[in-house]
């Protein structure tokens, strides 16, 4: 009954995991959420929860294979794209708002106030990151615009040569494989017992041996090597591709807030209408 009712300590303690689930994005910010909320954690082979007011510890896996750990991290990783930080906890640089936009659109009068001290918390933001990044000076921060742009153009470049590299390398350990596959087939011809035979009977991997040879000297293998070698290659490149890829990310973010800072820049010297009195509070940040 207290099941159905949604009060025995199992149905309560399915809703707090379902919820810290939901707002976590890694396995120990679940965990966090779970003490938040009040649940003593025991972990050690299994994991188990207990209320404040609960005698026993709850072993997870008693509330059903769904809440067992290892679909815990499941659902975690799943949720781990939806979950994004409130915007009002954001402390990127935003746009300023184009009052006049909203002003002839009929919105309400107390609009323009809250937007002129929106966009006054926004220039104080924009001051302080160039501040903090030492580019008061508006030719520097031109220079590290354009910096920021070619160090984002430097990793696209190498990105495609990384893809180029991988591809040739796969082809490389495609061809390697057959033709370590073909060469047997030849060298058992010597102990064959007749060798005229074996080799009309064997002839297509003879003529595909000469082909690959000639394929891998285009590729600029000279000498066959190992397949750990290969593999070992093409593990780097991948981990290097994986790297770049998120330096070139981060420095997206960058230029995406530089560029938020060059508009709101010019937006702040050339807007007279930011000028409107406000109280240390109203400003605070």
């Amino acid at each position: 009954m207290e099941y159905h009712r949604g009060t025995s300590w199992k149905a309560k303690l399915r809703v707090a995991v379902d919820k810290a689930i939901w707002t976590s994005i890694n396995y120990e910010e679940f965990l966090q959420k779970m003490q938040l909320a009040g649940y003593e954690v025991r972990q050690g082979k299994h994991l188990f929860f207990r209320a404040p007011e609960q005698k026993n510890f709850t072993y997870m896996k008693s509330l059903g294979s769904y809440y067992s750990e290892e679909n815990v991290r499941i659902r975690l990783a799943k949720n781990r794209n939806k979950i994004k930080a409130p915007r009002h906890l954001s402390r990127e640089a935003r746009l300023y708002i184009n009052i006049s936009t909203y002003i002839t659109t009929g919105n309400r009068e107390c609009f323009e106030r809250w937007a002129k001290l929106n966009n006054l918390k926004e220039a104080a933001r924009t001051f302080n990151y160039l501040s903090e990044n030492n580019l008061l000076n508006y030719e520097d921060f031109q220079q590290h615009l354009s910096d920021v742009d070619a160090s984002v153009n430097a990793a696209d470049q190498r990105i495609i040569q990384i893809n180029n590299e991988l591809s040739t390398q796969k082809v490389i350990q495609k061809h390697c494989d057959s033709y370590r596959l073909c060469r047997k087939v030849i060298e058992d011809c010597k102990s064959a017992k007749n060798p005229k035979a074996y080799r009309t009977k064997h002839q297509a991997e003879y003529q595909l041996h000469d082909s690959l040879k000639k394929e891998l000297q285009d590729l600029g293998v000279t000498k066959i090597p190992s397949s750990n070698k290969i593999q070992n290659r093409i593990e780097n490149l991948e981990s290097e591709q994986a790297a770049t890829v998120r330096e070139k990310q981060e420095l997206q973010k960058k230029q995406k807030t530089l560029n938020i800072i060059r508009q709101n820049f010019t937006a702040l010297l050339n807007a007279p209408e930011m000028q409107i009195p406000i109280s240390e509070k109203e400003l605070t940040l």
